[in-house]
């Protein structure tokens, strides 16, 4: 049973995911030295999620660390999701992805 308050995150992230790729879900033992990045899914983003009951939520070494957990050579871009105590969920990732993301999706390559 999936109840605790981190568990329903990567759910509802999960959710979200399933309109582009039907077969994501949360990882196996992330963060207890399983599986890599908080989602597995076989669309371009290494996934990490971090949820806390503060205002501010972002922490740089979080970013870091999905930086670095994304494999060699991987074509995965590295994003940060993070929820705080007022439920609003936000996206924290290099300007160079998010660049290359909006570029692409002008159709602007």
């Amino acid at each position: 049973m999936r109840n605790k308050s981190w568990q329903k995150f990567e759910d509802l992230i999960c959710e979200y995911i399933k309109e582009l790729d039907p077969y994501v879900r949360p990882t196996k033992g992330s963060g207890n030295k399983g599986e890599k990045q908080d989602i597995k899914t076989s669309l371009s983003l290494g996934l990490e999620l971090k949820e806390r009951n503060l205002k501010s939520v972002y922490n740089e070494d979080w970013l870091q660390k999905t930086i670095e957990e994304i494999p060699l050579h991987s074509q995965k871009i590295p994003v940060l999701v993070t929820r705080n105590k007022e439920g609003k969920i936000r996206v924290h990732m290099e300007w160079e992805d998010f660049w290359e993301i909006y570029k692409r999706s002008l159709g602007n390559e």
